[in-house]
């Protein structure tokens, strides 16, 4: 079967796990098993070697999750973070970027403006994707078509974690009152005592993490976004930042 493919880079694992779940939950996508007998041709530069390179005998494996319907196929690549370009054009420059229908960037806004988000990817991709746009959601509808995504929503500061907690007010709101309730009773003299220096956005990540340990015990946020109730048909007509996001991946999907 002759499909198309996608590639989206992310920073994180989280991220990661999210835009698979979105594709899995709401656009009814399938994984791919990891069998590397039935792994793609167009995929298998991506495949990571072991040790690696660098010589780093625990360093993660950059292998890019694979999603795929009858048309199109998905890979969602982790790029460390601030990482993400240097280790993304790596890969870029090793493949036939003219085999890629879609290119897209999935990004925090952290504690930065959205723009200059977009700025900087802009600014380290011109080589490859001398369209790639300059807009927060925008999609350049070229060949391969091209995206960015700002999380939480293309306007304001934040990160994935904020879209998160909007998600878990729809599908465990008990849950987020008391965790956050939880959360509030560590004072600020608590903090200090154990050295906790909370940057933006901690607050979120915290509550979202408490929830977590109750949902899946002894399991990471990772975890818990792919097999819990965060990403739903329902949070996505309940929370407009979800709902806007699978907007922007079904028009850069088609």
């Amino acid at each position: 079967m002759n499909r198309q493919y996608a590639l989206i880079g992310v920073e994180g694992n989280h991220d990661q796990v999210f835009v698979a779940k979105v594709l899995k939950e709401l656009f009814n996508f399938q994984e791919f098993n990891g069998d590397e007998l039935e792994l793609e041709k167009f995929w298998k530069k991506f495949v990571p070697t072991y040790p690696p390179k660098n010589g780093k005998l625990y360093k993660r494996l950059d292998m890019p999750s694979i999603l795929f319907n009858d048309k199109l196929s998905v890979g969602i690549y982790v790029g460390e973070g601030a990482n993400l370009i240097k280790n993304l054009t790596l890969k870029l420059s090793d493949i036939d970027i003219d085999n890629l229908s879609v290119f897209a960037i999935v990004a925090d806004a952290d504690e930065n403006s959205p723009q200059e988000v977009v700025q900087s990817y802009y600014d380290r991709l011109k080589e490859y994707f001398p369209n790639f746009p300059l807009n927060p959601g925008e999609i350049v509808n070229n060949t391969p078509r091209l995206g960015i995504y700002i999380l939480p929503n293309n306007s304001n500061q934040g990160v994935l974690e904020t879209l998160l907690f909007q998600c878990g007010e729809v599908a465990y709101p008990d849950y987020i009152k008391r965790a956050n309730n939880y959360i509030d009773q560590f004072t600020e003299e608590e903090r200090k005592k154990l050295k906790l220096k909370w940057k933006p956005f901690d607050k979120q990540k915290a509550i979202i993490a408490t929830i977590v340990s109750v949902l899946k015990p002894g399991k990471t946020n990772t975890v818990s976004i792919k097999d819990n109730k965060w990403i739903s048909k329902t949070t996505k007509e309940q929370v407009p930042e979800l709902a806007n996001f699978v907007n922007f991946l079904e028009e850069l999907l088609k």
